[in-house]
């Protein structure tokens, strides 16, 4: 990220590294847009895809996509924010994540759950394009 600025490097009981960037950026006068932008890193690890119905073929699938490692990510932004208010709008976005989300963050099983959701996702976005590749296909040879 290129114009992001660290804030926050969180190590989670589970063995993963929270962290924080600000992607704020100055608008005009005393005004910014603030963005919190939140990554988490994860190993992408073949014992994932165990419940797959090709276990082996979906961990290749997915690494060739994404490599190996992946990163759960997470934004949160506010337009047109007082100059002094920054700072302060930036720890509650950051205090509001946090109440919200570690409980489900910290768990054990929260990296296996989050890649695939990514892959599952991934896997229904190329079949709806297909499907839309298809349908159009099919329009332009009724033409």
């Amino acid at each position: 990220m290129s114009n992001a600025r660290l804030l926050k490097k969180i190590e989670l009981p589970n063995g993963l590294i929270l962290y924080c960037y600000d992607k704020s950026k100055h608008i005009a006068g005393d005004r910014w847009y603030v963005c919190l932008r939140i990554e988490v890193p994860i190993e992408v690890r073949k014992e994932f895809f165990n419940g797959e119905q090709n276990p082996e073929e979906a961990y290749k699938e997915f690494v060739e996509a994404f490599g190996h490692a992946y990163f759960f990510s997470y934004e949160k932004e506010r337009n047109f924010i007082a100059d002094k208010d920054v700072q302060p709008l930036l720890e509650e976005l950051l205090k509001d994540f946090m109440d919200n989300s570690s409980a489900y963050l910290t768990r054990s099983t929260w990296q296996k759950m989050c890649i695939l959701k990514a892959y599952r996702d991934w896997k229904e976005r190329i079949r709806l394009r297909q499907l839309h590749e298809e349908v159009i296909k099919r329009a332009d040879e009724g033409n």
